[in-house]
């Protein structure tokens, strides 16, 4: 009777243990789950962060780009009027040409 005793303590007591660990676990695992979403979200929103990032540096590289191009532009424009004026004031060409009309 001793010994079915004993054996029967021993068993409740690596029940109770079980119990435990099982318990311990089962926080331990639910803890890391949150930690993960939370981590999902984090980096999801990270990423929303970074791609909106990008976008407002496109813009503002496509506006500066139409920016020089629109300036450079101008100024050939501006150098082709101050050429096509030189070469009509040394050559005499337009008054020439107007006077044959």
């Amino acid at each position: 009777m001793e010994i079915t005793s004993f054996i029967l303590g021993v068993l409740a007591v690596i029940a109770l243990a079980m119990v435990a660990i099982t318990s311990v676990n089962y926080m331990t695992t639910k803890v890391l789950k949150k930690n993960i979403d939370n981590l999902n979200i984090a980096s999801t929103h990270g990423f929303e962060d970074i791609y909106r990032q990008l976008e407002n540096i496109q813009q503002q590289l496509y506006s500066r780009i139409d920016e020089v191009e629109q300036n450079v532009v101008s100024h050939t424009d501006s150098r082709v009027d101050k050429l096509e004026n030189k070469v009509y004031s040394d050559l005499d060409i337009k008054r020439t040409q107007s006077r044959q009309y």
